[in-house]
């Protein structure tokens, strides 16, 4: 539960910032915008999944559709707005003169890139719509995707590929070409900046991979079983769902992550919470005026802080 009260908190803190005392400046700002939403509902199915693996599922069969299919859908789109972020930031460093002319219509774009993701997310988790139900197995009642008998082995697994390929392997790929490229940019320029930034990117690869590896490689395993329709014993399913319940729980310690380390690790972003702050009465004028002053000198450059983001 400290997972899900730790998300929730950021993600919503990055939605109240944006609210009170920012407006969305940059492609970067709307990504971060839908990236929180996501994860707050990725979030909010996470008790469900915890009463489940202690007393099994109780809560019928329609909840099972929902929490599996809002679960699928968030779970698609906040990779997909982190492959969005990561582009963006190629393309507002690396293209920095480009970046510029676009400006005026990069909202625009952004808001519509942002609706096909939530569409094409919608439509990747269709699966767990349909074909999630309830089902006692073992002597407990679960909630999984149950497909008809005459469906083959390898239709059944496509919903776990999407999810190895638009879950792990696109985003790794994205962030790696990009942040690559961004790097070696960076080392070309004379700023005292730049091994910080360079710092946070690492730091966005290696959470992304630490976090999320272990769930892709049980997704992958299970993708294997269904292909080759290997019947589990009792204590092979038990390890394997050990494993599930595990490698799920540490991707949902990375929506918790992610508010820190793409919005609040940025120095305008912590400017406009004490913005916030203010406007709500929570700190004095002084302190705010104080907090701005003293934040001045640890400024990123403009060329690399054109978001709320560092990068």
């Amino acid at each position: 539960m400290l997972v899900l009260l730790i998300g929730i908190s950021g993600n919503t803190l990055v939605l109240l910032t944006y609210g009170f005392s920012r407006k969305v400046k940059s492609m970067t700002d709307t990504y971060l915008i839908n990236l929180a939403i996501a994860d707050l509902l990725q979030l909010m199915t996470l008790p469900f999944w915890t009463i489940s693996a202690i007393n099994g599922w109780v809560f019928g069969n329609v909840m099972c559709k929902v929490v599996q299919g809002v679960f699928s859908i968030n779970f698609f789109s906040g990779f997909l707005f982190l492959t969005c972020i990561s582009v963006d930031r190629y393309v507002e460093i690396v293209l920095a003169v480009k970046a510029h002319t676009r400006r005026q219509k990069s909202i625009f774009q952004s808001k519509v890139i942002s609706f096909v993701v939530w569409m094409a997310s919608s439509f990747l988790s269709l699966p767990e719509f349909i074909y999630s139900e309830s089902k006692y197995v073992d002597g407990s009642k679960i909630c999984k995707m149950i497909f008809p008998e005459e469906m083959t082995s390898t239709v059944k697994s496509m919903s776990n590929f999407f999810q190895i390929v638009l879950g792990f392997i696109v985003p790794f790929c994205v962030m790696i070409v990009c942040y690559s490229v961004i790097i070696r940019t960076l080392l070309s320029c004379r700023s005292f900046e730049k091994h910080k930034t360079m710092k946070v990117i690492i730091s966005l690869v290696l959470v992304f991979v630490v976090f999320q590896l272990p769930y892709t490689l049980v997704t992958f395993m299970e993708t294997t079983d269904f292909i080759g329709s290997k019947q589990m014993s009792c204590e092979e399913r038990k390890r394997k769902d050990i494993a599930i319940i595990i490698t799920s729980n540490l991707a949902f310690t990375r929506c918790c992550i992610n508010p820190i380390l793409y919005a609040f690790v940025g120095v305008k972003f912590r400017k406009d919470i004490f913005l916030m702050l203010k406007k709500l009465k929570c700190i004095s004028r002084e302190r705010y005026i104080k907090y701005c002053v003293t934040s001045r000198s640890f400024s990123t450059p403009a060329a690399m802080e054109t978001s709320s983001f560092t990068l």
